[in-house]
């Protein structure tokens, strides 16, 4: 029971992008199912919300001197600390611009088909490939619907043959980032 505790408290599944190779999310970040503003849900696309969170500093001043076990009188703020979005920034993402809604089509077929050739090379089973090929219409449209609103990220190798895409949904402070599943390969460690 030790040996089946520690491999399931140590296992991690990392999404790597097939195209680029890209570490690009992992399972420490909670999957959503999406769904359309008809409320339909949309196969092979999954979110995850994001935040904000301070990265670098070491010591938060409350502003009470020593009494918490500072060394100072009045320690300044550390200079060190920023706030980052935790998903950009776990992951390397760079924003980028694509143009009009028509480039963003030209690509996501590109893309598309370039995930089909990839699934095939990797020896997925048909089934697989066809079931891909059926939701991406779907995907596509989804993205094309929210045009305006999509923010587009590549990942660390900057290879602009895949992306991630972000929204912010309806009220929120931070953007949701979308996955096309199908284009991303599960890798446990």
């Amino acid at each position: 029971i030790k040996s089946q505790l520690h491999s399931f408290y140590s296992t991690m599944i990392v999404y790597r992008d097939i195209i680029s190779g890209d570490e690009i999310l992992s399972d420490a970040y909670k999957l959503e199912e999406v769904f359309d503003a008809e409320g339909n849900k949309i196969e092979g696309l999954m979110s995850c919300e994001s935040k904000n969170i301070t990265k670098g500093g070491g010591d938060v001043d409350i502003g009470c001197g020593n009494s918490f076990g500072g060394t100072g009188e009045e320690e300044g703020v550390d200079n060190t600390a920023e706030t980052v979005n935790n998903v950009i920034d776990g992951f390397q993402y760079t924003e980028t611009q694509i143009g009009t809604a028509m480039d963003f089509k030209n690509w996501i077929k590109e893309y598309m088909n370039a995930v089909v050739l990839k699934l095939r090379a990797a020896g997925k089973p048909k089934e697989d490939i066809q079931k891909f090929k059926a939701t991406a219409p779907e995907i596509a449209k989804f993205f094309i619907k929210q045009f305006s609103d999509v923010q587009f990220y590549l990942g660390p190798s900057f290879n602009p043959e895949t992306m991630v895409f972000s929204i912010y949904k309806e009220g929120a402070l931070y953007p949701s980032f979308y996955f096309i599943m199908a284009g991303l390969v599960a890798e446990k460690f």
